[in-house]
């Protein structure tokens, strides 16, 4: 492997090890306001119809915006559908970005290798394959070499 590459690979580890402590961090927060938001859909999902929602909201048991966003549940989608919140967002642009980074790494390594150590992998690879496929009645899914 030559310094330039190996450089490359070393830079892309060292960022993967950095972001998994914000990757922790977005993946807590993230999760506490899904829970809530289901909490909340949950709960409001409650009332059967609209005209429920008006007798609570007219007894004072909930509030205008809870109202609200049962009016809007009924008239529009389903509970627990509302947009992402920015830890979401966050932690969603953050995964792209770590299985970006782990794909070149894979990839630059990949690219290292000699020939003869690609043929071989390749070579034991395709073995692997022909025997899921008898194995298998010559049916071959892909996703069960996951």
């Amino acid at each position: 492997m030559d310094r330039e590459t190996k450089l490359e690979i070393e830079w892309r580890e060292e960022l993967l090890a950095r972001l998994q402590a914000p990757l922790k961090v977005l993946k807590r927060k993230a999760g506490k306001e899904i829970e809530k938001r289901l909490a909340r859909a949950k709960e409001l999902s409650a009332y059967e119809n609209e005209e429920e929602a008006h007798e609570a909201y007219g007894n004072g048991y909930i509030t205008f915006e809870e109202y609200d966003a049962i009016r809007e549940r009924f008239d529009h989608a389903e509970p627990g559908s509302a947009a992402m919140s920015a830890a979401e967002a966050a932690l969603d642009e953050l995964q792209g970005i770590i299985h970006r980074l782990q794909r070149e790494i894979r990839d630059l390594k990949w690219s290292a290798l000699p020939e003869e150590e690609k043929q071989r992998i390749q070579t034991g690879n395709d073995a692997y394959r022909e025997k899921l496929q008898r194995s298998k009645g010559g049916v071959f899914d892909s996703q069960q070499l996951q």
